[in-house]
């Protein structure tokens, strides 16, 4: 099932990642896999028929012909449906802010082609009145034997909370049966750091994904004082403590994605967590 984040609190969320560029794709390299699909991109069915699948089908673990590691390998049809890489969650966003779509594709096959088509969303999960030309794109992809990466920086438009993350496969010249190979799915928030934001030198926190309870921050300056501050998808502050012999006791966070604004002397800077 998806999993649907609202942005209750936009403001707080665009003060605390404005200077993150982790990516929100997890297993956007498809490294995990389940028995069929990788981790995170689950068939989905239920389409006009009750079983007809929706997204995420027909796909295939490619471990010799990928850009790194694994990589996704789909088939095209000839008649029927549209085939659709779908990243699971929908990912939350703030009008106004620039985010990185990237990914990588291997289309050496006249029988199959792909372009980019995703979706910005509201609160309600519609996209209706929202401009989308920035993710769907009209342009499909051209055989090459070489991998080609497909990088796009968009700007959230008004009305925008979410993205909906898809990529699409489609038959060529009526002919089904070909494949398209996909790998390192990201996206990014690119939007520039504000004035309050500052690197600061050597920050490192792990183990991440974290599936204990001790989260470790270390700086360049480890006798610094330094607090800590976590906030939710929803932007609700769920955590604020200071790091103490380079530790902070995460005891408390449940399964999920987190920011972590970090403050030492002055300056901030956030990171991404996952915890498992």
């Amino acid at each position: 099932m998806k999993k649907f984040y609202i942005l209750a609190a936009a403001l707080t969320l665009t003060a605390i990642t404005a200077n993150a560029q982790d990516n929100l794709i997890l297993n956007g390299n498809f490294e995990n896999w389940t028995t069929e699909n990788p981790e995170n991109f689950d068939k989905v069915v239920g389409g006009a028929a009750p079983d007809a699948p929706i997204y995420n089908d027909l796909f295939t673990k490619e471990t010799t012909i990928s850009k790194s590691g694994n990589s996704v390998k789909q088939i095209s049809k000839a008649t029927g449906s549209t085939q659709y890489l779908e990243y699971g969650d929908l990912i939350p966003v703030v009008a106004g802010r620039k985010y990185k779509i990237s990914y990588w594709y291997l289309d050496n096959d006249n029988k199959a082609r792909t372009r980019l088509w995703s979706t910005w969303l509201n609160d309600a999960n519609s996209s209706t009145g929202i401009t989308q030309t920035e993710v769907q794109q009209a342009a499909y992809s051209e055989d090459n034997a070489q991998w080609i990466q497909k990088d796009v920086t968009v700007t959230a438009p008004a009305g925008a909370t979410k993205l909906r993350y898809q990529v699409r496969t489609y038959h060529q010249d009526n002919i089904g049966g070909g494949y398209i190979y996909f790998d390192d799915l990201s996206f990014t928030d690119v939007t520039s750091a504000g004035l309050d934001e500052q690197t600061i030198a050597g920050l490192q926190i792990f183990p991440n994904p974290l599936s204990g309870s001790v989260l470790n921050i270390v700086t360049s300056s480890d006798n610094s004082d330094k607090t800590v501050a976590v906030f939710d998808m929803l932007g609700k502050q769920v955590l604020n403590t200071k790091v103490v012999n380079g530790t902070v006791d995460a005891a408390g966070l449940s399964t999920g994605i987190y920011v972590v604004k970090i403050t030492e002397e002055g300056k901030t800077a956030t990171k991404k967590l996952v915890v498992k």
